[in-house]
């Protein structure tokens, strides 16, 4: 096993911790501030940032080489962003170790700045994506024990509903302002390198479009709430499907 992939695993067993005393929190009767949680999880964000600073001396430039490192680096996004991801970030990057290709490209990438510029800004936006993905399921939850009127331990752990569906609705505003960042790097390597395949430029153009429509429904047709909620968290789940498809087929 390679010794970077050494700290991401430990990270992973501290991201992992950090749920479980997520979980065993939100069973508690009422609120109570846990410095443990996030002393775990900044822990293994370190540890999660160690291994891309080595993959990144190894590869010589920013990793995101292949489809494992990429999706490593939507997890580290998500964490950076807000460290309370801690269940959305154990599976992504458990999935990252145990089922991609970890493969070094065999040809190496030409050489631009605006490659690792726009690939490493539409990966934030997929970490802000998926933050909105996680805020969707919140409002689900409290809006579902609102309706039961049976209140959990949990429902006093969350934000009020109408902040959630601010919070969602901003977060996808972040990640798109920097998804267009990022095509509009890509745009720019493409004149210089111009080793941008077919699939990938398209996949840009449909993850773009769609949380581009989400933005013009809020503003011209009010959608709200519920279906705020449900959309963003079915859009992030199409572009990280699709994104690792797209990498299968380059």
């Amino acid at each position: 096993m390679r010794a970077d992939r050494t700290f991401l695993w430990l990270a992973l067993v501290l991201y992992a911790t950090s749920g479980v005393l997520t979980l065993l929190r939100l069973r508690k009767s009422g609120p109570s501030p846990s410095p443990l949680n996030y002393a775990t999880m900044l822990c293994g964000f370190a540890l999660h940032t160690v291994f891309l600073y080595l993959r990144g001396q190894t590869v010589l430039r920013c990793p995101l080489t292949n489809s494992f490192e990429a999706t490593v680096f939507i997890a580290w996004a998500a964490v950076l962003f807000y460290l309370l991801t801690a269940p959305v970030v154990f599976i992504i990057c458990l999935i990252a170790l145990l089922g991609l290709n970890d493969t070094p490209r065999a040809e190496p990438l030409a050489r631009s700045p605006w490659v690792d510029f726009h690939a490493a800004v539409a990966i934030l936006a997929c970490g802000a994506f998926a933050l909105a993905f996680v805020t969707g399921t919140m409002y689900l939850l409290q809006e579902r024990q609102l309706k039961s009127r049976r209140l959990s331990s949990s429902f006093l752990l969350l934000p009020p509903i109408e902040q959630l569906d601010v919070i969602n609705f901003r977060l996808i505003v972040l990640g798109f302002v920097m998804l267009t960042m990022g095509m509009i790097g890509g745009a720019i390597s493409y004149s210089i390198v111009g080793h941008w395949t077919a699939p990938k430029i398209v996949w840009a153009i449909v993850a773009w479009s769609l949380y581009a429509a989400q933005l013009a429904a809020r503003s011209f047709w009010s959608l709200r709430g519920r279906k705020t909620a449900v959309v963003s968290m079915m859009s992030f789940v199409f572009v990280l499907l699709t994104f690792w498809g797209v990498n299968l087929l380059r």
